[in-house]
Order: C-alpha cells, then sequence, then structure tokens
C-alpha cells in the first residue's frame, strides 16, 4: 500500500466493460490493482461515465505494537469516517512513526465517485443505495 492509493467500495456499480481487480482488504473494500487514480479516470471518462473528484475527505489514525497493525487500524478508522454517499477513495497520505515501541499511524483519504450521470447531485439516492444486481421499485 503507498499513498495514492485507489480503494473501491463493495457492491460499485461499474461500467461493464471496466475491469477493475483488486484485493478485498477491509471491511467492504478493495484496494484496485492501477498505478493511480488518473489512469482509473481515463478508464471510467472512454466509457462515458463520471469519476468524480470530491473536495470531502476523511482521516484516521491508529495504534498497535507493529506498524501493519497501526496502518490497518488507521485505514479502518478514516474508511469508517468517510462519507457513505461516495463509493471510492483515494489514500493520500500515510506516516507511521514509533513511539517508545508503540506504532502510530496516520492516513488521509480523499473521496471519489463513480456513476453514469454527471452531477452527483442528481443522483437518485434509491437507486445509489440498491445492491448490484437487485431489482428496480414497482412504481404504480
Amino acid at each position: 500500500m503507498n499513498a495514492l492509493s485507489l480503494l473501491l467500495r463493495s457492491g460499485t456499480l461499474l461500467p461493464k466493460k471496466l475491469n477493475l481487480p483488486g484485493q478485498p482488504t477491509y471491511d467492504g473494500w478493495t484496494f484496485v490493482d492501477c498505478e493511480n487514480a488518473h489512469h482509473v479516470d481515463v478508464k471510467v471518462r472512454a466509457l462515458g461515465w463520471h469519476f468524480m473528484w470530491l473536495t470531502l475527505g476523511s482521516s484516521g489514525a491508529g495504534i498497535g505494537l507493529t506498524s501493519a497493525m497501526a496502518l490497518s487500524r488507521a485505514m479502518r478508522s478514516g474508511l469508517e469516517r468517510l462519507n457513505s454517499r461516495f463509493n471510492t477513495a483515494e489514500l493520500m497520505n500515510v506516516t507511521a512513526r514509533r513511539y517508545l515501541g508503540v506504532h502510530v499511524a496516520h492516513v488521509k483519504l480523499a473521496s471519489r465517485h463513480i456513476q453514469e450521470c454527471a452531477s452527483h447531485g442528481l443522483v437518485n439516492e434509491v437507486d445509489f443505495h440498491r445492491p448490484p444486481g437487485a431489482a428496480a421499485p414497482q412504481t404504480s
């Protein structure tokens, strides 16, 4: 894991031809195997979808007996604080220090969002929270 890594929320609706391989890591999140978010942006836009760069973000901190444990806790903390409305997060900054034998890690995440329509405000909230493959509600 390094700065500028991209994480995708599980169940995110993506264009059919977009292949973003990754490894599930934290509860409900997958690290995307890509060089950086810019490469994903190019792929998404080539398929006519939109990759939004939002100003909102979150941060997290964690402590542990090892740097890996502290980093894992910091990531979980930062992802939990990320607004549930956004389906992608970009890891912007990671710091790890050791104080008196205890490891402390801090992460900074930026909110990102992949969707078909251009305006995030026009997203139908019902469609946004529907799991992939679920049928649309019937209207009378």
